[in-house]
């Protein structure tokens, strides 16, 4: 990236020439992956310069991370200061700065540019071009417009100026730098631009995630996954600083987030910051939506499974974003399965609004809810709903930012009329930020949640006891502690050492249990091109139901916490074409892990052990293993005509003998992959792809020997592979912008593997599979 300044000209103020400060030196930024640029990549700030060229920023108008780089940049620059006659005087500046694509390489057989004799190198080895006010600015840098640029001579008192003069609109280049974008090993972003318009994910960006290394989906289409090896709920989903109980809609649903909401989300598969913790697999960030502009932003979009409304403006003295949501797939649905009811809705809604100059006020406030029922079969029917309201107070100084949060939350999973739980929590958390350079910073958070949860039951008595004892118990409350604290360190721009460490104790009646859970991630960056990095960690998580569901994970019993012992090493490259490609090799160890499969064997262990003895074995609730395997990523950015990535896992799971006897678990996939490709084809139409592709689950089951012994019988179920298509064509109108598309996901009417159906003697075996799940979606979509 290119960071420009731009120094000012010459003025006459009361007969007395004040020449403006200008630029001698700039050091490089780094900017860390995950930050986003502002719009059109201009920032405005307001900076003071002393006379002995030395500066400060006393206001900057842009993201918090951008500033913090901005103000890093400035204190470490060298101006030369502003002078009054000749003389130099303390002076107040008004300049802009614009972060933007560098200059494209010089092409073959052309010499590079000579370095001008008064370049002063960076940290890293790169020029800066310096130049005095009033030269030409540098041919490769581009011109970088100044919105009403102002200098004020400071009183030799350090009271404000009592006058400002105004100078031109535009101004010469003082000094030319290159911010270096470094990237984040261990952590996959992906763009709102590029998961948007993914094939097969319905205009959902959260749907991407699945299509990402590590992840092996439950089932095909289902928003259910393991991550290395973590079974569904050990996977912690957040929106806007907010962890939320589930992230999809039922079924093939969306997800619970409007995607105009969204901005980049993050993946972390292990060893995630020391903030993010209380589960043992994967962690899914979503940012909140982009910092209001000023302007008015709105959207409409019909779909074939569901209507939606985006709106983005100024009210109530501050920013209003706010979106909504219908779904009725039921309408699809009844093509397929006309017995079948199923609908959905949810909600957002973020205030921001300045109190002062460094107080900043937010209001993040989310909904969802979901019901799925059969006709003929009331008692059976499944409603799930929560809700989300966090007022925040944010307040920054300089290089320091403190916040405090309360949050607000009410959640309900009723699965038939035998089982109904309510759960209310009250969740404050605080946090302080110091960034010691723009390489260097330091992290602490401290969180509390109490959780209070009520069952009940319209169905048969000793089924909701039943429910009720193997859940909550006695206990119908839970209160979780915790404390965090994260280090960055780069003592210089090829080294970063990320440190980290949280401290956690889940409180249930009288009995309570904490941990200390740290992590290391260093990360070496060989060259611009080529990146090295190895991490390791602990996690803690209750033993609880194991597939996440409003209210259930938070105040089951727990038996005992799991742990999981994660730990990484990786390579990444940027390669000449404009790839990036990603190797990285994972191991994780997990003690006392919830066992997924009990669902699938309890009933047929006990009956062949009703037949024969089986030596008190029995199918345990909790195993040990571990999963293991190599992943592999290939990118190309949505800004290319042809763009998408490339994703491959090759993993193995192993867990402890069950029975005595040995057991591969269904989740132990041995390959996936996804192929995304998006072609921008030009004249506003696109097309994309996904191509999904899974090697077979293992299918087994215990019977009884020739010699009436319990054994085990294990098979590998058939591949599975599916293909999403895309087709759309997007214009402009006068008022904003207009796309249509449509989608197949499963165009290939794949079915996906269920299980092994045996019977005879000898035992006769063949694959049962499920129907084809396919869904086709028409859309249509106004944005202004």
């Amino acid at each position: 990236m290119a960071l420009c300044i731009a120094s000012l000209g010459r003025v006459v103020v009361h007969a007395q020439t004040i020449e403006p400060p200008h630029v001698l030196s700039l050091p490089e930024l780094t900017v860390p992956e995950g930050v986003t640029l502002p719009e059109q990549g201009l920032v405005e700030a307001t900076i003071s310069v002393a006379i002995d060229g030395h500066a400060s920023v006393e206001a900057c108008l842009a993201a918090t991370e951008i500033c913090a780089l901005v103000r890093d940049a400035i204190e470490h620059a060298q101006f030369e200061p502003a002078r009054r006659d000749g003389q130099p005087i303390a002076a107040r500046v008004s300049i802009a700065l614009r972060v933007a694509e560098p200059a494209p390489p010089a092409a073959a057989g052309n010499a590079p540019p000579a370095t001008p004799s008064n370049a002063a190198p960076t940290s890293s080895g790169a020029a800066v071009t310096t130049a005095p006010a009033g030269a030409a600015p540098a041919e490769s840098a581009p011109a970088a417009p100044v919105a009403s640029p102002a200098v004020h001579d400071i009183p030799a008192d350090g009271s404000p100026p009592k006058a400002a003069t105004r100078l031109g609109s535009r101004g010469d280049y003082g000094a030319q730098a290159r911010a270096q974008q470094l990237h984040a090993p261990g952590m996959r972003r992906l763009e709102l631009a590029e998961m948007r318009d993914l094939p097969g994910a319905f205009g959902d960006p959260f749907r991407a995630v699945e299509a990402l290394p590590g992840i092996v989906p439950v089932l095909s289409g289902l928003p259910y996954f393991f991550v290395r090896g973590s079974p569904p709920a050990g996977t912690l989903y957040f929106y806007d600083d907010i962890p939320v109980p589930t992230l999809y809609h039922l079924a093939v649903g969306p997800a619970v987030i409007h995607p105009r909401m969204v901005g980049p989300i993050r993946l972390y598969s292990g060893v995630a910051p020391a903030r993010y913790g209380r589960l043992t697999g994967g962690v899914v960030v979503g940012e909140g939506p982009a910092p209001a502009d000023g302007e008015t932003h709105a959207e409409a979009e019909l779909r074939l499974l569901d209507v939606s409304g985006y709106l983005q403006t100024q009210g109530l003295g501050g920013d209003v974003t706010a979106a909504v949501r219908y779904g009725y797939p039921a309408l699809l649905l009844t093509i397929f399965s006309p017995q079948v009811s199923l609908a959905y809705w949810d909600y957002q809604f973020r205030y921001a609004a300045k109190l002062s100059s460094i107080d900043r006020f937010e209001l993040v406030a989310l909904g969802s809810y979901d019901s799925f029922s059969v006709a003929d079969e009331a008692d059976q029917a499944i409603s799930i709903t929560f809700h989300r309201l966090e007022p925040r107070l944010i307040r920054r100084v300089g290089k320091d930012e403190f916040g405090a949060a309360l949050l607000f939350g009410w959640e309900q999973s009723a699965l038939g009329s035998g089982f109904q739980l309510q759960a209310s929590r009250l969740a404050p958390r605080l946090w302080f930020e110091h960034r010691f350079t723009s390489r260097s910073r330091l992290r602490l958070s401290a969180d509390m949640q109490g959780v209070s949860g009520h069952f009940s039951s319209t169905g048969n008595t000793d089924i909701a006891r039943e429910s009720r004892n193997s859940l909550l118990g006695d206990v119908p409350a839970r209160s979780l502690w915790g404390a965090q604290a994260e280090l960055t360190l780069r003592p210089w721009t090829a080294l970063e050492l990320q440190l980290g460490a949280r401290s956690d104790a889940w409180v249930q009646g009288s009995g309570a249990e904490a941990v200390l859970d740290p992590r290391l991630r260093v990360i070496l960056h060989a060259s611009e091109e080529f990146d090295v990095h190895v991490a390791a960690g602990v996690v803690h998580q209750p033993a609880v139901f194991f597939v996440p569901l409003p209210g259930i994970a938070d105040l089951a019993n727990d038996r005992g916490l799991q742990t999981a012992l994660q730990s990484e090493a990786g390579v990444g490259w940027d390669t000449p074409l404009d790839f990036r490609a990603e190797l990285q090799f994972f191991l994780h160890g997990y003690q006392n892990l919830v066992f997924t499969d009990t669902l699938l064997l309890g009933d047929s262990f006990d009956m062949i052990c009703k037949n024969i003895d089986c030596m008190g074995a029995r199918v345990p609730s909790r195993i040990d293993g571990l999963s293991y395997g190599l992943e592999v990523f290939l990118r190309r950015p949505i800004t290319e005509a042809l763009s998408g990535f490339v994703s491959y896992t090759v993993a193995w799971s192993a867990i402890d003998r069950i029975a005595g006897l040995p057991y591969t678990p269904t989740w132990d996939v041995r390959h996936v992959a996804n192929v995304v490709l998006q072609w921008q084809i030009g004249a506003g139409f696109s097309a994309g792809l996904r191509w999904f592709f899974r090697s077979g689950k293992v299918q087994g089951g215990f019977s009884v020997s020739d010699t009436l012994q319990l054994a085990r019988d294990e098979h590998r179920l058939p591949y599975f592979t599916r293909l999403d298509l895309e087709v759309a064509y997007q214009w402009k109108t006068f008022w904003g912008r207009m796309r249509v598309a449509l989608e197949w996901f499963n165009a290939t009417l794949s079915r996906e593997p269920q299980d092994l159906s045996c019977e005879g003697v000898p035992r006769a075996c063949h694959v049962r599979y499920l129907p084809a799940i396919f869904f086709p979606n028409l859309s249509v979509r106004g944005e202004h």
